[in-house]
């Protein structure tokens, strides 16, 4: 009997030494195993700080190139709205100038209400001189004849010169070979009305065959006489055709009076013709 107490107490204090010794070596292994997880830590550790960094640059850069790419799109976006802008105002501004021209031709038609005209459009211009002849969109269908007077709502064209079935060539008032009787609006002395030519760099007329003693002065307005040379081409009188700059004697018979033209030939658009 107390051979079996003496032996279960050997056993008890031999299993109490072994869950000591387990203990014991367990708690070394954790002790051993933080040891080796901090120096990993220590080591990652700014590893990982560079990483991170390198991280949000690369972030950063994606978001900037993504940015410009953004930017790009709403500038070509924007551009295209400009351009088209810029076309309708083109446009708006075509169509109040010739609102306009048109305005301005209809109140000549009714001041002229007696006289029949053709209204027709500018479509090109020919010759050395850029404004000297114009090409117009009528012709002998449209009851035009050689000879006949053009005229824009600020004054006098020139001379149809040459007839096609549906267009006409217009000689205007610049060109030397251009004859059109006018007169002295504020005097009524009578001359005759010529272009030219290439002699001067701005475009401009005179009217010839003054009087010596002429009354006439710079300032004064130009106008279409009554003297016809053909009784089957009428001209309405008082149509404007320039404003007197100068005044020279170029003989000791005649005086000689230069004009700028009434009529802005560089946007001449719409013009009526003279039928009778």
């Amino acid at each position: 009997m107390d051979f079996l107490k003496n032996k279960l107490l050997t056993i008890v204090l031999v299993l109490c030494l072994a869950f000591t010794i387990f203990v014991g070596i367990t708690a070394n292994k954790k002790d051993n195993t933080g040891i080796i997880q901090g120096a990993i830590t220590s080591t990652i550790t700014p590893v990982q700080k560079y990483i991170y960094i390198a991280g949000q640059r690369i972030n950063n850069m994606v978001y900037y190139i993504s940015s410009i790419t953004s930017l790009r799109k709403e500038n070509l976006r924007l551009n295209l709205e400009i351009q088209s802008l810029n076309k309708k105002l083109i446009e708006y501004e075509r169509y109040k100038r010739e609102n306009e021209e048109l305005m301005s031709l209809l109140n000549l038609k009714n001041t002229h209400q007696n006289t029949k005209f053709t209204s027709a459009n500018v479509i090109g211009k020919v010759g050395e001189n850029w404004f000297d002849i114009i090409i117009i969109d009528v012709g002998e269908d449209d009851g035009i004849k050689k000879g006949q007077y053009v005229l824009a709502s600020q004054g006098l064209v020139g001379q149809v010169i040459e007839v096609n079935k549906n267009t006409s060539k217009v000689l205007t008032i610049l060109d030397e070979k251009s004859n059109i009787p006018g007169k002295v609006s504020s005097t009524g002395e009578d001359g005759m009305v010529v272009g030219e030519g290439n002699s001067l760099k701005e475009k401009m007329c005179k009217i010839d065959y003054l009087p010596l003693e002429t009354k006439a002065k710079p300032g004064d307005l130009i106008v279409t006489s009554n003297i016809i040379n053909n009784e089957d081409i009428l001209i309405p009188s008082d149509i404007q055709i320039g404003t007197i700059i100068k005044i020279e004697e170029e003989s000791n018979l005649m005086n000689t009076a230069y004009i700028k033209p009434s009529v802005d030939f560089s946007k001449l658009q719409k013009v009526m013709v003279v039928i009778k």
